[in-house]
């Protein structure tokens, strides 16, 4: 666990370096998450396993996807503001605060399913296992939505014990909380669709690590 929280703590130092958006949730804090899940999926693999390479090639495949992935955030975002105005009505679409978890939201969706598409360009030949690892994830959306709250509930609960009752009554520390939450949920998630449809497409993998991998900072 120690060794997994150095590995992501060094990833997010490097993106941050190059980035701009030091939020938690910000895309450079995407990319460090996102290297560190690559990196275990590939440790876990065979060294026989074309995703055994998973890990050091990231970067490139992620370069060849930029445009990919404006793609998926102009589709992930026209999804979400009708799923925003169906479960809160038309006021939604003045609410700054809705309006900043729906971009988080669109912009998690977007690098999930640009992971995967790179992820199976790394396996080929081996079946596609985006199509089956989005219709799980689509199916337990109720699932997703439980881990973020606990995650954030967890993370405010720690952060009380550490600072005193009055820790979260910050805003800003209640928003730096529910970013890191949002965003450790969706990795989690991700890694959780892949550990049951990768071994059950033909030609696949190894199974992946457990979720325990991903131990870090907040976690």
């Amino acid at each position: 666990m120690q060794a997994n929280q150095g590995r992501l703590l060094e990833l997010l130092d490097q993106e941050a370096a190059t980035g701009d958006d030091l939020s938690p949730a910000g895309d450079p804090a995407v990319r460090a998450h996102l290297q560190f899940l690559a990196d275990a999926l590939a440790a876990a693999a065979p060294d026989n396993q074309p995703m055994s390479a998973f890990g050091d090639r990231w970067p490139q495949l992620l370069a060849e996807r930029e445009d990919r992935l404006d793609d998926e955030r102009e589709l992930a975002r026209a999804a979400a503001a009708i799923d925003l105005e169906g479960q809160f009505g038309g006021d939604a679409r003045d609410d700054p605060s809705a309006h900043a978890m729906t971009d988080r939201r669109v912009r998690l969706a977007a690098w999930t399913r640009v992971f995967l598409d790179a992820l199976d360009a790394a396996r080929a030949p081996a079946a596609p296992v985006s199509p089956a690892a989005i219709a799980w994830m689509d199916e337990r959306q109720a699932y997703l939505a439980n881990t973020i709250f606990a995650m954030d509930r967890g993370a405010k609960e720690a952060e009380q014990r550490r600072h005193g009752p009055e820790a979260i009554d910050d805003a800003d520390v209640v928003n730096r909380i529910g970013q890191a939450a949002m965003l450790q949920a969706h990795i989690r998630f991700l890694l959780e669709a892949l550990a049951e449809t990768l071994s059950a497409v033909p030609g696949g993998d190894a199974p992946p690590p457990g979720p325990d991998v991903l131990s870090g900072p907040g976690a």
